[in-house]
């Protein structure tokens, strides 16, 4: 067995964090990790100790997702419904949690909640009482959508009203329950955090403060731009309660963010500009740059075949004369996808005629990001098309340096696909109407001398009984052919 799987859990988060595995430097920054503070002395930071000693035993190939302890636990006892499924370790390890409080008198419960600095948010979202007043729940009507709200605020104050008077020996059981569902689901939290960090190896990046941001930049072998990471702190909404973010009991010396932090990956195109292509939203700058250079990593190890998911460019351009058919990135472009694309941009004209367009060829993109009658058929195939400020963005589809753009991101055109891209400029060069350019275009993959029909069929699947390809000039007769041939070429 590797030295890396005998490796505890604790171990490898200690690792990651730079802190001893065990005692309270761990508890500490995994807490700061999910955005909490860290548990006062006492019974407290012994929960959070036995919350990773159980965890400590979780295999190290069992991968859980960012949130899966706690969004359990905030079931529990009753298994959430998620897509995808929530593994069953997730219920196991919440079932083991919970163990460590279902025991806990209400004392020690106010004890523990006060030196976690549970809120009083936490500890009204805990509770499985309805959200509706008294007299809902006695089988009155139910309130209308506009009064949900309000009528759910009004119950969250009058739980946390009540635990301002009470002893803890005089809660009732719901008082109790719920906060010993609120710590269950503060130690899930933390599990994440602790699973999460110890799931994969450090990866720090040189962050770098620009302005009110964090950048990070990793260069990629052969890529024209390095990958880059934004990090960017947001304001969160307050509650309407305004305690609602307090420490239900004492100060525990801490207040909650009023901020979260927004991390970006991507990369820029040639004019500057950062294209986002994963992100999420996370409580601790430290959370966002674990994200952030997690996906960096995971992006730059298979970044031969990496593309954006809304420019579908690849991180690593190729060659255009050297391209191999072999090359693992190789997206073919048939004649039908364009003819889809087509349909669908006619279907959207036919839903609003007043908005009806007529389509130039160049340039493909201008500086008010509006697109050529080609760029956007490519966009809808997800297929990269030229951008301002490259030469391709006013080279006609017909253009060798067009064909290049596209084989430069691995693209290839079947024949016929190149004879009706070719096809749209043939109409000239004035601004036309999508019917005149697409019947162009299908007369120039007509033309086509050899085995055109061959080709055709290949690419867009046979002609049905009584249809000849020349009726495919109508686009009207175009959306027929497709949704007759549909079942027998599937995308």
């Amino acid at each position: 067995m590797s030295q890396h799987a005998a490796t505890s859990r604790t171990e490898l988060a200690a690792t990651a964090f730079k802190v001893p595995s065990a005692g309270r430097e761990l508890v500490s920054a995994v807490c700061a990790f999910r955005g909490y503070s860290a548990p006062g002395d006492g019974l407290a930071a012994h929960l959070v100790v036995k919350t990773f000693t159980a965890l400590d035993r979780v295999p190290l190939d069992v991968r859980l997702y960012v949130h899966d302890l706690q969004g359990t636990a905030e079931d529990w006892p009753a298994l959430p419904i998620t897509l995808p499924p929530t593994p069953w370790q997730a219920a196991t390890l919440v079932d083991d949690l919970a163990a460590l409080v279902t025991a806990l008198s209400a004392a020690e419960l106010r004890e523990a909640a006060e030196g976690m600095a549970l809120t009083r948010g936490e500890v009204a979202l805990a509770s499985d009482e309805p959200v509706l007043s008294r007299g809902w729940r006695k089988g009155g009507p139910l309130p209308d959508a506009a009064t949900l709200p309000q009528a759910r605020r009004a119950r969250e104050a009058e739980l946390l009203q009540l635990f301002d008077h009470v002893d803890p020996h005089d809660w009732s059981p719901e008082q109790t329950d719920s906060v010993r569902k609120a710590l269950l689901i503060r130690l899930a939290g933390l599990g994440d955090g602790l699973l999460r960090v110890s799931a994969l190896p450090p990866a720090p990046l040189d962050w770098q403060q620009d302005g009110d941001r964090l950048t990070a930049r990793l260069p990629v072998p052969g890529a024209p731009q390095p990958l880059e990471a934004l990090i960017v702190a947001e304001p969160v909404d307050p509650h309407p309660l305004i305690s609602w973010n307090d420490p239900m009991w004492g100060s525990a010396g801490t207040t909650v963010s009023n901020e979260c932090w927004r991390w970006s990956v991507g990369w820029r195109s040639a004019d500057g500009t950062f294209h986002t292509d994963a992100g999420g939203t996370e409580s601790s700058v430290a959370a966002a740059q674990f994200g952030a250079e997690q996906t960096l990593v995971e992006y730059a190890a298979r970044s031969s075949t990496v593309r954006q998911r809304m420019r579908y460019r690849l991180l690593v351009p190729r060659q255009p004369d050297t391209l191999a058919m072999s090359d693992p990135a190789i997206v073919v472009l048939e004649l039908r996808s364009l003819l889809e694309a087509v349909c669908q941009e006619y279907r959207s004209e036919m839903r609003y005629p007043q908005s009806a367009t007529v389509w130039r060829i160049l340039p493909h993109k201008d500086e008010n990001q509006e697109c050529s009658l080609a760029a956007i058929l490519l966009d809808d195939c997800y297929v990269p098309c030229p951008e301002l400020g490259e030469p391709a963005n006013d080279a006609t589809p017909a253009d060798a340096l067009f064909e290049d753009f596209l084989r430069s991101h691995a693209i290839v055109l079947t024949p016929p696909a190149r004879a009706y891209l070719a096809g749209l400029s043939q109409a000239g060069t004035e601004e036309l109407p999508l019917r005149q350019r697409h019947e162009a275009a299908m007369r120039a993959v007509l033309a086509v001398d050899g085995e055109a029909a061959e080709l055709l069929v290949a690419d867009t699947g046979p002609l049905p009984d009584g249809m000849a390809w020349i009726d495919l000039l109508d686009v009207a007769a175009l959306e027929e052919f497709l949704a007759a041939t549909e079942p027998d070429h599937p995308q």
